[in-house]
């Protein structure tokens, strides 16, 4: 193989879910088998790395969970990101970003709560200097002017670019709007794509912290604006409770047996919704996990459908217990402080089980959430990127 015309090149691609990530990637790279959502449902559930060659140049487009994601939480999706971003950096040869494309549908109606929260932690994970190596790429430009609404979308692409709680912070800290027009195909894309590759390589915010500063997630400027929202709900959900509880003992003092069960079921909603909060912020602290617990949400169908398909792929590989343990222990120094600890206590845990009950399976099942298939694909562990 001829040597490259230049460095390596390595380009994240983020945004919410349906905004057209997966479609980009598979535009530029030509490669089958990306998967493509639609609408608002994800089908980027991991982050995965897409290498491909452009003008003499090795490049690498990296996917990403979408914000606002259908299956996940805002505290999955920014771990899953994080570790993968840690890991990278972390280790030999301590990669970073040329550039990030942030995809936003020209057709979206509103910036919604969750929107602008998230569209905070994007910026909190790149930090200032990174900043200008971001594209804000608007598309779905092709469908605007097809069903007659391209007035409205330049009033919506005027909107995302002036107003201070939309794109204007990023903008001023050096980001750059272009527009995907999904009529050039292939070409519009690789221009963006090419915009980005005479870039140098950045260190983002959140590396930095985790990897510089040692910091654990939840203490990052990230992990604290996702935080915030936990907490918030949290509270919330608590005052609820109190409430219910209220109602529930005047319904027993007034003998009213169908408020009481109305009230009954209504206590319940708020303790699983109050069980996933609590959830997500053990995913942010790195401390103790229950999944069977967290499957229990109103995410249950499309989570445990992911997970028995996992499981089934692991049982499949009939993996060896002590070798994957050995695995994970030979590679537990290339992870941040607070993943050696989660792991090592599956570890101990499933080691105290009989030797006839230890299943490998089970146990890359637990240590997933904590570092993610690109990591374990790099500790040699066959299960990487979840084939068929």
């Amino acid at each position: 193989m001829p040597p490259y015309a230049g460095p390596p090149v390595r380009i994240a691609v983020m945004g919410v879910t349906g905004s057209g990530k997966s479609t980009f990637i598979e535009q530029v790279t030509q490669l089958q088998g990306i998967k493509i959502g639609h609408q608002y449902e994800s089908c980027t559930t991991d982050v995965e790395p897409f290498e491909f060659e452009l003008d003499g140049r090795h490049v690498t487009l990296i996917d990403t969970p979408g914000f606002n994601d259908s299956s996940r939480s805002e505290a999955e999706v920014l771990t899953e990101i994080a570790n993968y971003l840690d890991f990278t950096y972390r280790n030999p040869p301590h990669l970073k970003l040329n550039g990030i494309v942030y995809m936003q549908s020209i057709q979206d109606p509103r910036m919604y709560g969750s929107s602008l929260r998230n569209l905070k932690m994007f910026k909190d994970l790149c930090g200032e200097s990174p900043m200008k190596s971001v594209l804000l790429t608007t598309n779905r430009w092709d469908k605007a002017r097809s069903c007659g609404e391209f007035d409205k979308a330049v009033a919506k692409e005027t909107e995302l670019r002036d107003k201070a709680n939309f794109w204007q912070p990023l903008i001023s800290r050096g980001a750059r709007m272009v527009r995907w027009d999904s009529d050039d195909t292939r070409a519009g894309a690789v221009e963006i794509v090419r915009a980005l590759m005479s870039a140098a390589p950045e260190v983002l915010q959140i590396q930095r912290e985790l990897v510089e500063q040692e910091k654990r997630l939840v203490d990052t400027t990230a992990g604290n604006t996702v935080n915030e929202e936990v907490l918030r709900v949290e509270k919330e959900y608590q005052a609820e409770l109190v409430k219910i509880r209220s109602e529930m003992q005047e319904a027993v003092a007034a003998r009213d047996e169908e408020v009481k069960e109305a009230l009954e079921q209504s206590k319940k909603d708020y303790e699983r919704k109050l069980g996933k909060i609590r959830e997500e912020q053990d995913l942010l602290h790195y401390e103790r996990r229950n999944e069977t617990r967290r499957m229990q949400n109103e995410m249950d169908d499309l989570r445990s459908a992911y997970d028995r398909k996992l499981e089934k792929q692991l049982s499949a590989q009939k993996l060896d217990f002590d070798e994957v343990v050995a695995k994970l222990t030979a590679n537990q120094g290339k992870l941040r402080h607070e993943q050696r600890v989660a792991m090592q206590a599956e570890i101990d845990k499933m080691k105290k089980e009989k030797s006839g009950k230890r299943s490998a399976g089970q146990l890359i099942m637990k240590i997933l959430p904590l570092v993610g298939t690109v990591v374990l694909g790099a500790f040699g562990i066959p299960f990487a990127f979840g084939g068929s």
